[in-house]
């Protein structure tokens, strides 16, 4: 049997007036505000407030990456109903202007609190949580129907609309909102609801839903930053394990691509330094301490990355760092036909369209590895130049050593007499008296934790990553610190003001939210903007 499933999921489901049905035309709604004088759905389209709106829906799909299913349409409306809502029939997702100007009172915070509502509605969409609503309206009369369509399904749904929308407003570059509850009580003031409505958890309980949620979006928040710290400090196997444990819960083509993009460069330990003579696109650090006979670990390890960035492909066919890392490891694997395909076909094709030079050049590095190993040097060098001319320092790497010169020299670590602190905290001491008051911890499998402790000082914190009898730890600065490092670096540099003091860095990656460049015992963490927004040090033990 075909079941239609034809229904609105709303943001606030504590909003609601009753449960109950309302046909809207040929088509079942479940509303949410039971007005006994509904105004007229009329679209806002083309206003300054329905295009600002219409680009953060567009960047939360965007982060989303999951093209499985059509991405709904985006509308304004004038109506007071409903503050925001998935509607199933249409197709769409709509915020309306009432509530779009309540997120306004909240100035500097408007995005986020913006990217809180629609974020939850997308959440609704792509969980299909309108499934089980469609399912038990066709069945309502039967007791299977009325089991599933119950209260505690709904609270459960909308927990995790807010929980994964939450997270997905993270990755979408929009931080952690922390002002729900004050959002949840300046919408039931506009709205004019009372603050307790039949059958639904008060407005006071809502927001303290609202607020464990929250701090279960940042558990999970911890677990993302610990895997983009773990990879770019070379803690391979650590970060993928962390990618494995959000994956649980949260599924996204960036999370496939980046436990992939680990597995992958976990790999490259086992090769020996003939064997990668050339630095490939991929790698984040060139050393290697490869050891004989362990040719069916890489193998093994290559072709399980293989199967993470098929799945980023199989939620955006179109995902381009999927495909060049696709053709990095069928590059490292021998299989050079297909490393040609996904690299000069796939990658290059969307990257020309994109006119992404930053992953021509990357593709170029890899063409010209390829052309290197089937003895072109003439035309490998010729490509390694092409991206070198486009800032590809992994270019310049490889045009050394086709031209048989030593490797450009990184400045990398340049003496400082003074010990790197945060908030006057010597991380080294810190480790040595164990000071880590008020530790929180988020278990990740058994034997192996996430950690951190927060509160304990007033510009700084401290991640950890906690296994067996091993630890790395993170002294992580907070948002407004003022204080500079030993070489006089603050909060809003550039990536050339923290290069000209430490040199170039001997390892990179790109967040949603920006890059991260790595040093022996420094981190710096840069917004979209290239302004440093965090910096780090680090040590395991």
């Amino acid at each position: 049997m075909n079941i239609k499933v034809s229904a609105k999921v709303f943001v606030f489901w504590v909003l609601l007036t009753s449960l109950g049905w309302a046909q809207k035309g040929k088509s079942t709604t479940m509303s949410l505000v039971e007005n006994p004088k509904p105004s007229k759905v009329v679209n806002i389209v083309d206003s300054t407030d329905y295009n600002k709106a219409k680009i953060i829906f567009n960047k939360l799909v965007s982060a989303r990456g999951d093209l499985r299913l059509p991405v709904p349409k985006f509308e304004m409306t004038g109506t007071s109903n409903w503050v925001a809502y998935m509607d199933y029939d249409a197709g769409e997702i709509a915020i309306e202007n009432k509530a779009y100007d309540v997120t306004a009172s909240f100035g500097d915070n408007q995005d986020a609190a913006i990217a809180f509502l629609l974020g939850h509605e997308l959440t609704h969409y792509y969980e299909k949580h309108a499934w089980k609503k469609g399912f038990a309206s066709e069945y309502r009369d039967l007791d299977i129907g009325m089991k599933i369509d119950t209260t505690q399904d709904d609270v459960a749904n909308e927990t995790q609309a807010d929980y994964l929308g939450g997270f997905l407003a993270y990755t979408a570059g929009y931080g952690i909102f922390d002002k729900g509850p004050e959002l949840i009580a300046a919408l039931y003031k506009k709205y004019n609801l009372p603050d307790k409505l039949k059958k639904y958890p008060s407005l006071s309980d809502r927001q303290k839903i609202t607020s464990r949620t929250r701090d279960k979006i940042k558990d999970l928040v911890r677990v993302f930053e610990l895997a983009n710290m773990l990879t770019v400090t070379a803690n391979f196997t650590a970060a993928s394990r962390c990618y494995e444990y959000i994956l649980k819960t949260y599924q996204s083509r960036e999370i496939y691509n980046n436990l992939g993009t680990a597995i992958l460069l976990d790999a490259m330990q086992y090769f020996t330094v003939t064997e990668l003579k050339y630095a490939y696109p991929i790698q984040l650090d060139l050393s290697t301490n490869a050891q004989n006979g362990l040719a069916n670990i890489r193998t093994k390890q290559i072709r399980e990355a293989l199967l993470r960035f098929e799945s980023a492909l199989s939620l955006d066919p179109d995902y381009l760092p999927a495909y060049l890392n696709k053709a990095c490891a069928y590059a490292l694997l021998g299989d050079t036909s297909r490393a040609r395909f996904y690299c000069s076909i796939e990658a290059r094709q969307r990257a020309e369209q994109k006119s992404d030079s930053l992953t021509l050049g990357k593709i170029e590095v890899l063409e010209g590895i390829l052309e290197a190993q089937a003895g072109r040097e003439d035309n490998a060098r010729k490509l390694f130049e092409q991206s070198a001319s486009r800032g590809n320092f992994i270019a310049l790497s490889n045009l050394n050593t086709i031209n048989k010169q030593p490797p450009p020299v990184l400045s990398e670590g340049r003496a400082t007499a003074k010990t790197e602190k945060i908030d006057n905290l010597s991380l080294q001491s810190l480790i040595a008296e164990n000071r880590f008051p008020n530790l929180k911890s988020t278990p990740i499998e058994s034997g192996i934790n996430c950690n951190v402790v927060d509160g304990a000082w007033a510009g700084s914190f401290v991640l950890m990553y906690e296994q067996d009898d091993a630890t790395t730890y993170f002294l992580a600065t907070k948002p407004g610190y003022a204080m500079a490092t030993a070489k006089g670096i603050k909060l809003g540099a550039g990536i050339k003001d923290v290069t000209s003091q430490y040199g170039d860095p001997k390892s990179s990656i790109l967040t949603p939210n920006g890059l991260i460049i790595a040093y022996s015992s420094l981190l710096f963490i840069f917004d979209s903007n290239n302004k440093l927004k965090q910096w780090m040090i680090y040590k395991t033990t």
